[in-house]
C-alpha cells in the first residue's frame, strides 16, 4: 500500500491513516508547547461524546472486519484510502481562518484542532463502515 500517490501534480493522494496519525503528533506537539498541562486535559476531557461515538462505530467496524475475514472487498466509495492534500489544506486553512476571529485569537483557534482531529477519525470509520456494509450485503446477498 503507498503512502503517497501521485496521479497528477494537482492530484497528489496521501493515505488516511497516515495523515491522522501525523496530524495526531502534530497536534499533541504544539498542544504541549503552547498549552499547560491543565488545558490539554480539559480540552481532551471536553469530548466525551464524541469518545463514544467513536468507540461505537469501532465496535462496527471490527465486527464487519471480522464478518468479511478472508473475502475481497470492493471500494464502493472511491479513494477511500487517500485524502487529496490540496482539499485537506484549503479546508484546514479555511477553518482556521474562521476560528481565528470566532475563537478570540490564536489560543482559541488551536484549542479546536484536537476536536477536529476527532471528526476526522469519526469520518474515517463512518467512510469505512458504509464501504464494509456494503460489501456485507452484497455477499450476503450472494450467499443467498
Amino acid at each position: 500500500m503507498a503512502v503517497v500517490k501521485i496521479d497528477n501534480i494537482n492530484n497528489t493522494m496521501i493515505n488516511s491513516k497516515l495523515l491522522l496519525v501525523i496530524t495526531f503528533i502534530s497536534i499533541c506537539i504544539v498542544y504541549y508547547i503552547i498549552f499547560p498541562v491543565e488545558k490539554i486535559l480539559l480540552l481532551i476531557k471536553d469530548e466525551y461524546i464524541l469518545y463514544g461515538i467513536i468507540f461505537v462505530l469501532f465496535i462496527i467496524f471490527q465486527y464487519f472486519k471480522i464478518a468479511l475475514k478472508d473475502k475481497l472487498l470492493y471500494q464502493f466509495i472511491p479513494n477511500l484510502n487517500y485524502v487529496n492534500i490540496k482539499s485537506s489544506v484549503l479546508f484546514f486553512l479555511f477553518f482556521e481562518a474562521i476560528d481565528y476571529y470566532s475563537e478570540d485569537g490564536f489560543k482559541g483557534m488551536i484549542s479546536l484542532w484536537f476536536t477536529y482531529w476527532l471528526y476526522g477519525v469519526l469520518a474515517y470509520f463512518l467512510t469505512h463502515n458504509i464501504n464494509l456494509y456494503k460489501n456485507y450485503n452484497a455477499y450476503k446477498k450472494a450467499n443467498v
